[in-house]
This record gives structure tokens, sequence and C-alpha cells, in this order.
């Protein structure tokens, strides 16, 4: 048989499928073009069900940053100290920061030891500096993206407090080097951290449904993928926070979600240091 009809017979018993990036035989009856264009209608015809995080609230994150500190000061024993320094610090950096719930595990252990040692101030505010381990495009030296956050909000988070005993907790484990927020050379479990937060939300809404409402479903309804960002975003609009300083505070995502590529962003925002634009970076944590 000529090479031409082994190809007609292959195209027969098999079916084209792919993207639009490239194409590839298969015999899948759902990796087709007929099916994809078959999604596409149903998609647009019958919708799809979005289900968004809910925001936390101020009010919220003082409820649980206040929950944390009674269960510092009654917590029976260093691994119990552990756990909540973690949560306690993960919830602060989340929130002031404006950070998807996986960005947060990216802060290095290591470099926060050295930031927070150093005292930063700037216009006579202390700040602290969360270091996200990655090279960025738009910093200059560092192997850090640089998040400076001030050491304690207007409404009176406290940033620096809990930064500051996620460090002594990891230093008595033995560690000084590796995730921030991990097991020696392990990131813990994005869904323990969940698990951990919404279990405290829940006794939040037992004790004060004026915060959380009592038809709230918690579990379902609050996630740290977007609960603390959007939260966060939320309190800058209610306050009046410039949305160009809110841009400043996201602009390193544009970096992450180039993949590689210088993304398209106005000329000043690719030669801008980090270290000169600290004070417009720093109002947005303020404000909260």
């Amino acid at each position: 048989m000529s090479t031409w009809r082994r190809w007609l017979g292959l195209l027969v018993l098999e079916r084209w499928g792919g993207d639009k990036a490239k194409q590839f035989l298969n015999n899948c009856p759902t990796h087709s073009q007929w099916f994809e264009r078959f999604t596409k209608g149903c998609l647009s015809r019958m919708g799809q069900i979005v289900r968004q995080d809910m925001a936390v609230s101020l009010e919220l994150m003082h409820a649980l940053v206040q929950l944390l500190e009674t269960e510092w000061e009654q917590a029976p024993d260093d691994k119990q100290r552990s756990i909540i320094a973690g949560v306690g610090a993960y919830s602060v950096v989340a929130f002031c920061g404006s950070f998807c719930g996986p960005e947060v595990f990216m802060t290095d252990l290591f470099g926060l030891n050295k930031y927070l040692s150093a005292k930063l101030t700037s216009d006579g505010r202390p700040y602290v500096i969360i270091p996200l381990l990655g090279r960025f495009k738009n910093e200059l030296g560092d192997q850090y993206h640089l998040t400076p956050l001030v050491s304690t909000t207007k409404s009176g988070i406290p940033v620096r407090t809990w930064l500051e005993r996620l460090i002594e907790v990891r230093f008595k484990e033995g560690r000084r080097h590796g995730p921030a927020f991990g097991d020696h050379a392990a990131r813990i479990s994005y869904h323990w951290f969940e698990r951990e937060i919404l279990e405290r939300f829940q006794v939040i809404q037992q004790r004060h449904p004026d915060i959380i409402g009592a038809e709230a479903q918690v579990l379902e309804d609050y996630g740290i993928s977007r609960s603390f960002r959007r939260g966060a975003t939320s309190v800058a609009r209610a306050r009046g926070i410039d949305p160009a300083d809110v841009d400043a505070v996201n602009r390193w995502r544009a970096f992450e979600g180039a993949k590689g590529h210088r993304p398209r962003l106005a000329m000043r925002d690719h030669y801008s240091d980090i270290r000169l634009i600290i004070p417009a970076l720093l109002r947005f944590s303020e404000q909260l």
C-alpha cells in the first residue's frame, strides 16, 4: 500500500485534536474540532456558574488577629506556637500585601530575617520587607521581589509582630534558610493553611455574627486564594487609596505573567528602582 493511502486510512480512524498552538493525532472523541466547537456553543448558550471567594473585611481581619493573639498567649508548647505564628504571619502578609494565596508561599526565610534585622524606615515610618524568592526583571541587583509593608497599619494590624514571631519559631526549629511558610526544605500544604484559617473564621462566625453572618457557608464562601486580596482591594477603594498606588503594589504580577518576556508596561515602570518608590508602595498597606 502506498504511503498516501496509509495516511488516508490513519486519518479515517484517528481524529485531529489540539488547540491554537498545535495539533496532534488521537482517537479520543472529545479531542476533535467538532467537540471543541460544541463545548464553546454550550458555554455561550448555557453560561457557567462562577463563585468568587468572599472578601475578608477589615473587621474580620482584626477579629482573626485578636483570636490568634489569644491563642499565642495560651499556647502550651513551641509546636503550637509554630502553627499559630505561621497562620498569623501568613494572614497579615496576604492581606496587607494584597497577595493571592499561593504567592505568600514564595516568601524566603533568610531574606525575611535579613530585612527585619535592618530596622528600615521611610519618612519616619517603620516598615518591613517581604522578599519573594525568584528573579524578577524589574528589580535591580537582587534575586528577590521586594514588597514593603508598614510595620503597623493605620487600623492597628501588627505586621512586624507576627513576622518576628515567625522568625522566632523557625529559629527554634533550627531553620534559617528555605521557605518561611514551610517545614524544613518543603512548603507546607496550601490546603493546610486554608483549613487552619477557615476553622478560625468559623469560630469568629459563632462569636461575632455581625462580622460573618449566620447565613454564610464559611468553608464554601471563603478561600485563601482570593479572599485576602479582594478584602484588601475593597478596603483600599473604600478609604480612597489612589488607584496608581494599588497598581504599584500589584505591578509585579505582570512580570510573572509574561513568562520570560517583557510585559507591555509604561516605560517609567521598566526603569523604576524599588528603593525609590517605597513611599508610594507603603501608602497601600499604611491605610489598611
